[in-house]
């Protein structure tokens, strides 16, 4: 009778975690965006299509990037066009200092070289997985594109948690000189960047050596990972996102991390140093985004990220 019993234990088992990690994704496209949704509620919004600023706001017009990005239960977990820093947009990457053919481009503010959407990759949807590629193309003021910006989003069903997002980004030189990239020389942001909502109450920002106060440039020891939670609204329930930095990242654990209470989370790099790339050169960045219900303790990240780190380890030989 007890093995019937425990056999019974472990069937339902598996049946409770089946229905938990059942989803139903889904992609719908429009003339400037791409929706991804899990059981009819919004994960995501990529941008394809020129998106200018709201009426009353200003700032640069923008494409190739992620925006509004949601917390499992749909809340809007990112801003756009934000009135303290217009430039700033949802999910990207982007770096201020960039030299393009011997001339001096900022990615960052979208000064001297503008992004252009160039083609979809592979799309598909695979039971609890859905995945899309996008091109980008950085372009330079008299329209040479200098930079192919190439990301894989491969998004996972969400759990009682959370929801996982992985990021493989390359980036290719497609000029005919070397190309270097580097961050803001007093801050050291430029990377992969959020711009969190800013009028989410109760900002907590949180990293592998406990809870972070202020405006942060850079984490010592360095940090691998980094949380920004907040509430929906007062009194409304927690919800956030988590930065886990690839093994495989150059300069990895990074020390340079832009961190800041008002809405911003970001894992910078190379920081103030110079990254060279040779014509046609590559640089890959791989990150996985935790987005989670709850603060970064309740949501366990720091577990998390242990799990992550378990999933990029090669499987020993048998």
């Amino acid at each position: 009778m007890a093995g019937h019993c425990k056999r019974a234990f472990f069937l339902l088992a598996g049946l409770v975690l089946t229905l938990s990690l059942r989803a139903d994704f889904a992609f719908v496209e429009t003339d400037r965006h791409l929706i991804l949704t899990e059981n009819g509620i919004p994960v995501l919004v990529f941008n394809h299509g020129v998106i200018e600023p709201p009426e009353g706001k200003t700032g640069t017009p923008r494409t190739g990037y992620i925006h509004p990005l949601h917390g499992p239960d749909g809340d809007v977990l990112t801003d756009d066009f934000p009135a303290d820093h217009p430039h700033h947009r949802g999910l990207f990457y982007g770096w201020p200092r960039l030299t393009v053919l011997d001339q001096r481009v900022d990615y960052w503010h979208l000064r001297g070289l503008q992004p252009e959407f160039e083609e979809w990759g592979m799309r598909w949807i695979d039971g609890p997985k859905a995945a899309f590629t996008a091109s980008n193309l950085w372009k330079t003021d008299d329209g040479l594109a200098a930079v192919r910006e190439k990301i894989n989003y491969t998004v996972r069903a969400a759990d009682e948690t959370g929801r996982v997002i992985d990021l493989r980004a390359v980036f290719t030189n497609l000029t005919d000189q070397p190309l270097t990239i580097a961050g803001s020389p007093s801050a050291a942001y430029g990377g992969l960047n959020i711009r969190m909502d800013g009028d989410r109450p109760d900002v907590v920002i949180t990293t592998a050596r406990g809870e972070e106060s202020g405006n942060v440039n850079a984490v010592d020891p360095p940090t691998p990972w980094a949380d920004h939670s907040s509430r929906t609204g007062d009194g409304g329930p927690w919800s956030g996102v988590a930065i886990f930095q690839h093994p495989a990242n150059p300069g990895y654990p990074a020390k340079n991390w832009t961190l800041r209470p008002y809405g911003f989370l970001g894992a910078a790099w190379p920081g103030e140093s110079n990254h060279r790339m040779e014509p046609g050169e590559t640089l890959e960045l791989r990150h996985r985004l935790f987005v989670h219900r709850g603060t970064a303790e309740e949501a366990g990240v720091a577990e998390r990220f242990k799990r992550f780190l378990r999933e990029t380890q090669p499987s020993s030989p048998k």
